[in-house]
């Protein structure tokens, strides 16, 4: 939204979050009804959802669009070299190529979870430490305001 609609990153991050919540609602609710999913399992991820929303809204007021973007670029391409990785084993899995040695297709599923697992800590790194930058950035331009107050 924000690099094809220059939606500004508040509003992309509201949308997202809204979206993702209904979406995975309707999901948890439509294969619970099959009894595929633990409810209160889903329920609990589904709460901390909406405290991601909660931090999420926070942390767009203080963290500038670009942040965001160079943010969400990075996690993008580390995700694209996880699956990248794990390419060759999608392909043995649809016999689109010659099958690999079991080994091999273990070590490559074992890096691109770690690599995943990467992914999620640098975003999240990435925005905590943004938003207390301009947590502390905003305050102290707030109390620098207010010392020139007459």
């Amino acid at each position: 939204m924000m690099y094809i609609l220059g939606v500004p990153a508040i509003m992309a991050t509201a949308t997202e979050l809204v979206v993702a919540f209904v979406m995975g609602l309707g999901g948890s609710m439509l294969y619970a009804w099959e009894g595929f999913v633990d409810i209160r399992l889903a329920m609990l991820i589904l709460a901390g959802s909406l405290f991601g929303v909660q931090i999420g809204v926070i942390a767009t007021t203080y963290v500038k669009d670009a942040t965001v973007k160079i943010i969400m670029a990075a996690i993008m391409l580390i995700v694209l070299l996880s699956r990248l990785v794990m390419l060759p084993v999608y392909m043995a899995m649809l016999n689109l190529i010659q099958l690999i040695n079991d080994k091999l297709a273990t070590l490559m599923e074992q890096i691109s979870f770690i690599t995943l697992a990467v992914a999620l800590a640098v975003g999240a790194l990435a925005i905590i430490g943004a938003l207390i930058f301009g947590a502390t950035k905003g305050s102290q331009n707030r109390s620098n305001k207010e010392d020139y107050k007459i």
